[in-house]
């Protein structure tokens, strides 16, 4: 299977937000959201997608980051679960790291579903460190992990 990335366009919205409300059906961005989101790029956003063999989009990440030597925050990482474990969620997150190097942000943070047995070895794997925990963050008695990694 062959994945190409590119970076997110408005033109996109529609199909992620629709991917969003599937993946996340109690807490999913709004399509408002994802356009505030990238109305943030490339001065303080960077977003980017998957794309198949069928040209359909199967993941979507974004970072932020309000100015260069600022930290930079991971909002999103989403892949298709039909499109899981192919290392597209390592490819965007290491995209969206790159971008953060650039800016010359001194660490990356990101917040994940304490329960997120999936993504949690993606990140330890990939030098993050668990530094706190957010009770309630996604929703009465679902929990975040907040994750960093130093980049300079």
């Amino acid at each position: 299977m062959s994945i190409t990335y590119r970076s997110m366009m408005a033109l996109d919205i529609p199909v992620i937000a629709s991917m969003e409300r599937a993946i996340y059906p109690r807490d999913a961005w709004s399509t408002n959201q994802f356009k505030e989101e990238l109305a943030g790029v490339p001065k303080t956003r960077f977003y980017t997608v998957a794309i198949n063999e069928e040209n359909q989009i199967v993941g979507y990440a974004g970072v932020f980051s309000p100015d260069r030597e600022i930290d930079a925050d991971i909002n999103t990482l989403t892949v298709d679960p039909a499109f899981r474990r192919q290392g597209i969620g390592r490819e965007m997150l290491h995209q969206m790291i790159d971008w953060a190097i650039e800016r010359k942000s001194p660490s990356i943070f990101l917040e994940m579903r304490e329960d997120n047995i999936e993504a949690n070895p993606l990140y330890l794997s990939e030098g993050f460190t668990p530094i706190s925990r957010r009770d309630d963050y996604y929703g009465s008695g679902v929990h975040a992990v907040v994750m960093k990694k130093e980049l300079l």
